[in-house]
């Protein structure tokens, strides 16, 4: 074990560290926002995201140490200030993340069975892959992309001939503030993940293709959303797919193969549950490692009791909020408390204006 990550692993992680949000979350404000123009909403998210994404692309060419370091030497005392805010959205995207796995698991299969007791059986199968060190969890997470990705665009084929194109129609029918608004939850949603995938630059094989695997990360990832959209909408409906919570999951009820073999949603729901086990793990990993330099600890052991009680906290104070306070419908306004991610963003992006490269 060399503590490295490679190229793939990156873009995998960045796949799924964007598409987890959307199950459950995104994709539900998005197609109850802007309905049938959701795939033109959709196209103009991934425009303006090239920005953001652009930013982020430059910042990780000027970071030669791990990301805590990068942030002390140019920031000084106020990057204290930074690191805090990154943990404080990341354990705000733990919770709604972990809450989205959790219910789906629940409500899709063990409908008897306690929120608690099954959040804490996965917290701690996930808290065994981080401290297995982040090559292992790199790898265990492009293992999961290279199975899934694949087998769910095949598994859509059959769901073709239940294609109905006027589902799409009329192709714009709200109001251009509400297609950008819905804009606006990709942009949120979907780019903030990606920002920490600075914390493995350091740990990277090929550190030059580095900002390219972040961008060939988010071209797979809108690219298989809007195929996702599309099947949505023209299959279902607008009407019926904006309320679904987990649409994707529900399709593929329709799908048999060969006329006789059933149940293909299960692939879905492997699918679904790769992606948040993908994205609760790379950040759990990443508090953890701020949390470490921070307060400079060394010691391995310490390193794996913090894990652990991330793991299995964190999800805990999802389901007593979301089942206490019943916030489950105010998750409509995730993406303008995101809206601090792109002041972090901007920060870094301007001082990253004045660093020197050097060569890796």
């Amino acid at each position: 074990m060399n503590g490295k990550v490679s190229s793939g692993e990156v873009m995998a992680i960045c796949v799924a560290i964007i598409f987890a949000m959307f199950p459950g979350f995104a994709n539900t404000l998005i197609l109850s926002q802007s309905q049938n123009a959701s795939l033109i909403s959709l196209i103009i998210a991934f425009l303006l995201g090239l920005i953001p994404i652009g930013m982020i692309m430059y910042i990780s060419t000027k970071i030669n140490t791990n990301f805590f370091e990068f942030t002390k030497k140019n920031f000084k005392a106020f990057g204290y200030i930074l690191d805090i805010l990154l943990i404080l959205v990341a354990i705000f995207t733990l919770i709604i993340s972990n809450w989205l796995a959790i219910d789906f698991i629940i409500s899709q299969f063990l409908t008897r069975s306690s929120y608690y007791l099954i959040s804490i059986l996965i917290s701690i199968i996930i808290a065994i892959t981080i401290n297995k060190g982040i090559e292992t969890l790199s790898r265990t997470i492009f293992i999961l992309f290279i199975i899934s990705v694949p087998v769910i665009l095949l598994l859509l084929i059959p769901l073709i001939p239940y294609i109905e194109l006027d589902n799409l129609k009329p192709y714009i029918d709200v109001p251009i503030k509400d297609i950008l608004k819905s804009s606006f939850v990709f942009l949120t949603v979907a780019i903030s993940p990606v920002f920490y995938i600075l914390g493995v630059k350091n740990r990277t094989h090929d550190k030059k293709n580095f900002p390219r695997k972040i961008l060939v990360g988010y071209i797979i990832t809108s690219l298989l959303i809007f195929i996702i959209l599309f099947f949505i909408i023209s299959v279902y409906g607008i009407d019926l797919g904006s309320l679904l919570t987990y649409p994707i999951y529900g399709l593929f009820k329709k799908v048999q193969i060969f006329g006789f073999i059933e149940r293909i949603e299960n692939f879905a729901a492997i699918f679904l549950i790769t992606a948040y086990f993908s994205q609760i793990s790379y950040f759990i990993y990443a508090i953890k490692n701020n949390l470490s330099n921070m307060f400079k600890i060394k010691s391995k052991k310490t390193k794996q009791i913090i894990t652990y009680i991330l793991s299995i906290s964190i999800p805990i104070i999802s389901i007593y909020l979301f089942k206490t306070y019943e916030l489950a419908p105010s998750i409509e306004y995730v993406p303008y408390v995101l809206i601090i991610f792109y002041i972090i963003l901007i920060i870094y992006f301007i001082r990253s204006l004045f660093i020197k490269t050097k060569t890796s």
